[in-house]
């Protein structure tokens, strides 16, 4: 077999320029992030949350109008809205614990009660979540109220409070 000069030289350039592109190719920074990050899925840091918590305080002691008197009816009502996120693309539960409306000024809990409830977030989700109390006492005091809420996702527990807001009556 009789090799010339030219096909040794051919072979030695091809043999440089893929060493060459090799090493231009692991030190790139495309190749250490855009290809790194096209094989692997990024990590998310933001977890599930809720990201606002409003509140509607309502006192209603006058009987409505065309309504005949009952004993022990509703005069306290709050509503309180939750807007939740879940940027992560799994299934993630959240716990409402505890839903407390307290007077703004000393810290007073009103007399609503509330029972723990398991929320489902889907993949990518936001969802906004209503949930109405009431109470057959109305509120105490004439102050602001606020809602504060105290939720669980995994094992880990944080609150959330609202704006402070005036009782319609």
């Amino acid at each position: 077999m009789k090799v010339s000069l030219f096909q040794i030289s051919c072979m030695f350039v091809i043999a440089y320029f893929n060493q060459f592109f090799v090493n231009l190719l692991l030190t790139s920074p495309i190749y250490n992030s855009s290809f790194v990050m096209a094989a692997e899925k990024p990590k998310q840091s933001q977890s599930v949350q809720i990201t606002q918590v409003n509140l509607l305080a309502r006192e209603e002691k006058r009987l409505p109008v065309g309504q005949q008197p009952t004993p022990n009816r509703d005069i306290g009502f709050a509503s309180v809205f939750l807007r939740l996120e879940n940027p992560q693309e799994a299934n993630y539960q959240i716990t409402i614990q505890k839903i407390k409306i307290v007077n703004v000024s000393n810290g007073q809990s009103q007399n609503f009660s509330y029972s723990p409830q398991k929320i489902t977030m889907r993949p990518l989700e936001n969802s906004e979540q209503a949930f109405h109390l009431k109470n057959k006492t109305g509120y105490v005091g004439t102050d602001k109220v606020k809602a504060v809420v105290i939720y669980q996702i995994g094992e880990q527990v944080n609150t959330m409070t609202s704006a402070p807001v005036k009782v319609e009556r």
